[in-house]
């Protein structure tokens, strides 16, 4: 870390010389005011970088500044600390009681964001108090000492509040439902609408099943992308994700406000144990998210970042001289998909997992009458990702099929596949849904329907669907239009089988055109 300056005056006649700067001729203090105003992250790295920067990065000035404000108030008095680093990890890893127990604090370990569970003390949760309907419970593996058991309630709703003053400015923050079932009944027929924003705004809005064993049944819609499952936590309880939220650090006297609330369907339910809702900050890059402190040390390294890459991806990049490091090359397939196989396929990783991705091209797929002119013609335009792409001029019979096999796929991943296009003066998708699948191969796999018209007002009003029924298209940030056509597991355990994806509308029997249509993408979910 050095640097040389110098000046020449008139002509040689003075010369101000600095010949070197050497940063670990800087005073220790000095370098650790430096690494205050970074992260904890950061001072993780710059500790590898000498011997006098390593003292300043474990110095208890640089990670006094990690911690919150009133942070020894925060600590139970009967521990004791030898160092700001070890009572910061602490605060990461062993969330502490504030509040007179009725929340739980800790430090996203990465970024130093404050986290918080709101207990359910901390709630209203409609009826909670009545022993007919709830009953409270003292349950080891509960962060609190006490917690709800749901017996039953036709009316099931929980609210809870925060100041956005407490949470970390500039920061992404989910909220989650945190339970456990037992003998869970009555939540398989209808979801429970979430939703977290500022008190008076519409805020992000989804909804769950709670039941973790849900299957649908015939009476019951195929749920949309905003439908989601609980997931297991590494604690042992279950999750649904309430909704997100950006503090942006400018309001002091503003409230966050998350619900759960399903009351339409008057069915009674029960079954749930309530731990509280916890809201965690979100780390969105892949170092801060997938390695901890004690990992970012080697976070550079190449063969760290080469065992995120896949099995041949020398193969996948254009040309690997034009990168410095195995992180350079996995940042550049996580960000600017390469086609393969002669340009029939675009590949891409998931940036923040490392999962394989994949668009197929209209040349790898089955588009009935695609190359009669009469019903399609292949066009050039610039913002495609291949070469040549299909536009629909007319056909009464519109059906699209791909496949990739699922060996090509990561194991152990959710993936879900969309059907990418423009319009161009469309007409006639308006009046009947396309049917959408994706299964593996002699299985009847994921079902749902779609109109590819994107201005609703265009559907008829004898046509138009309730709001689970059917998808419309919504837009990408790459310029085109996307439907979902459903969603797959891999389990990784299947060599030989395909995955197949399919769009169908035949029963109109109308004339229908206007698409340009890139292909199909099939993307992992982080």
């Amino acid at each position: 870390m050095k640097s040389k300056v110098s000046e020449t005056e008139g002509g040689g006649n003075g010369e101000l010389s600095i010949d070197t700067l050497n940063l670990n001729a800087l005073p220790q203090d000095c370098i650790a005011t430096i690494i205050s105003f970074t992260s904890p992250r950061d001072a993780c790295r710059l500790s590898i970088v000498s011997t006098i920067f390593k003292l300043a990065a474990e110095s208890d000035a640089v990670w006094e500044s990690f911690l919150p404000s009133q942070y020894q108030a925060l600590i139970p008095s009967t521990l004791s600390f030898s160092s700001k680093k070890e009572h910061y990890l602490s605060l990461c890893e062993n969330p502490v009681l504030i509040e007179g127990g009725r929340k739980s604090f800790w430090l996203e370990k990465v970024s130093g964001k404050k986290c918080y569970m709101l207990s359910p003390k901390d709630l209203y949760i409609e009826w909670v108090n009545t022993p007919t309907y709830w009953r409270w419970v003292s349950i080891p593996e509960a962060r609190f000492v006490e917690v709800p058991e749901l017996l039953s309630v036709c009316w099931f709703e929980i609210r809870g509040k925060i100041s956005i003053s407490r949470l970390s400015p500039m920061t992404l923050y989910k909220a989650y439902l945190v339970f456990k079932v037992h003998d869970v009944y009555g939540f398989d027929y209808y979801p429970v609408n979430l939703n977290v924003g500022l008190i008076g705004t519409d805020g992000s809005m989804r909804t769950a099943y709670l039941d973790p064993e849900h299957v649908l049944t015939e009476q019951q819609s195929t749920p949309v992308e905003d439908e989601m499952f609980p997931k297991a936590r590494v604690d042992g309880w279950l999750e649904v994700e309430l909704g997100e939220f950006f503090n942006e650090g400018c309001l002091d006297d503003g409230e966050l406000e998350m619900t759960a609330i399903e009351i339409d369907g008057g069915n009674w339910k029960g079954g749930l144990i309530f731990q509280g809702i916890e809201i965690r900050a979100v780390t969105p890059n892949l170092c801060d998210s997938n390695l901890g402190l004690d990992s970012l040390s080697t976070a550079e390294s190449d063969s760290a970042w080469e065992s995120l890459l896949p099995c041949q991806y020398q193969d996948l990049v254009p040309t690997l001289v034009s990168f410095s490091s195995k992180k350079d090359i996995y940042l550049s397939l996580g960000g600017n998909p390469v086609l393969i196989e002669g340009g029939r396929k675009s590949f891409w990783l998931e940036k923040a997992s490392g999962k394989k991705c994949y668009m197929l091209s209209p040349k790898e797929l089955y588009i009935e009458w695609v190359n009669t002119p009469t019903y399609w013609s292949w066009v050039r335009i610039l913002e495609a990702r291949f070469e040549r792409v299909p536009k629909l001029i007319s056909v009464c019979w519109f059906e699209i099929r791909g496949k990739i096999s699922v060996c090509m796929l990561s194991p152990k991943t959710h993936y879900k596949a969309y059907l990418v296009y423009k319009v161009r003066n469309v007409y006639g998708f308006e009046f009947y849904p396309v049917k959408l699948s994706v299964g593996v191969v002699g299985t009847e796999g994921s079902k749902r329907a779609a109109y590819l018209e994107p201005e609703r007002d265009r559907i008829p009003i004898e046509l138009q669907p309730t709001p689970n029924d059917v998808q419309f298209p919504t837009a990408r940030v790459d310029g085109w239009l996307e439907v979902e056509m459903g969603e797959f597991f891999n389990e990784g355990c299947m060599n030989a089988g395909e995955l197949e994806m399919s769009a169908l509308e035949i029963e109109g029997g109308n004339w229908k055109g206007g698409l340009v249509f890139q292909g199909i993408e099939i993307r992992a979910i982080a």
